[in-house]
C-alpha cells in the first residue's frame, strides 16, 4: 500500500517511588526489546517497508485508539482475555474495534491449515447504510490479494421478493462495476457472524462494517481453515 508501519508498545505510565521506577525501567527495556523483534521480522520479509517504532504510555486500547486518528488502518492481534472465554477478540482488540477513528484489522494467530482449497473474502452486501464502503474495501482486498468474494446477503423471512433474485441483481450490478474481481453470492437467513461461524469455505478475511462487529465478536476461528482476519471499515 505504500505507507509506512508504525510498530507501536504501550507499557505503564512513570511514576515517582523507586519501586515502580524499577517496573517502569523493566517495562521499557521490554517494549524496546519487543519493537526490535518486530521490526526484524518486518525486515526480513526483505519487503520495501518503511518501519517507525514508538513506545507509548498508558493501556494500549488508549493508546491504539490514539494513533489511529492518524492513521489509514490499525492492525491488532485477537488473542486476549476474549480468547479465554472462546470469544474472537481479545480485550484490546475489542476496545479498538469500537474506539478507533479509522479501519481496523484484526487478526488472528495463523494455525497449521489442512485445508487446500482457494480461500475467500467474504461480505455482507444488504447490510446498514455503510454497505458501500465495506463492499469498495472489499474490492479493493480482493485485488490486492488475488482472491475471490463471497457476496453474503442475509434476509428476513417477510421481504416481498425472493431473496436470491434479490442478492442476484445486487451482484449482478456489482460486477458491472467491478469486472475485475470474481464474486459469488451466498443467501443466508443468519447474520454475518453466524454464516461465518458455520460457512464451509476457506474464508481469510471478512470485511464488515461497524454495525456489524457485535455480530463477530465472539465469532470462533476455524483451525482447521487456517488464519481468518477481520477487517472493520469506517467512513
Amino acid at each position: 500500500r505504500d505507507v509506512p508501519l508504525h510498530l507501536v508498545h504501550a507499557t505503564r505510565i512513570a511514576v515517582t517511588t523507586k519501586s515502580f521506577v524499577d517496573d517502569y525501567q523493566i517495562d521499557k527495556e521490554y517494549a524496546e526489546t519487543a519493537l526490535r523483534e518486530a521490526a526484524a521480522a518486518v525486515q526480513a520479509t526483505e519487503k520495501a517497508v518503511k518501519v517507525e517504532c514508538f513506545i507509548r504510555h498508558g493501556l494500549a486500547s488508549d493508546a491504539l485508539a490514539d494513533e489511529s486518528r492518524g492513521a489509514s488502518l490499525m492492525c491488532v492481534g485477537s488473542e486476549g482475555i476474549g480468547r479465554v472465554a472462546s470469544a474472537f477478540f481479545g480485550s484490546t482488540a475489542t476496545e479498538v474495534a469500537i474506539r478507533a477513528h479509522c479501519p481496523v484489522a484484526i487478526v488472528h494467530r495463523p494455525e497449521l491449515s489442512v485445508d487446500k482449497r482457494p480461500k475467500w473474502i467474504a461480505m455482507p452486501v444488504n447490510g446498514p447504510h455503510d454497505a458501500d464502503e465495506v463492499i469498495e474495501a472489499a474490492m479493493n482486498e480482493a485485488r490486492i490479494r488475488d482472491l475471490p468474494v463471497l457476496a453474503v446477503g442475509t434476509w428476513q423471512e417477510d421481504v416481498a421478493d425472493s431473496p436470491h433474485d434479490e442478492l442476484d441483481r445486487t451482484v449482478d450490478g456489482l460486477r458491472e462495476r467491478h469486472p475485475d474481481v470474481r464474486m459469488y453470492p451466498v443467501a443466508t437467513r443468519a447474520d454475518i457472524g453466524r454464516f461465518l461461524n458455520e460457512c464451509d469455505e476457506p474464508v481469510s478475511l471478512a470485511v464488515i462494517g461497524p454495525a456489524d462487529v457485535p455480530h463477530v465478536i465472539h465469532m470462533r476461528p476455524s483451525p482447521e481453515r487456517g488464519e481468518r482476519t477481520i477487517l472493520i471499515v469506517r467512513h
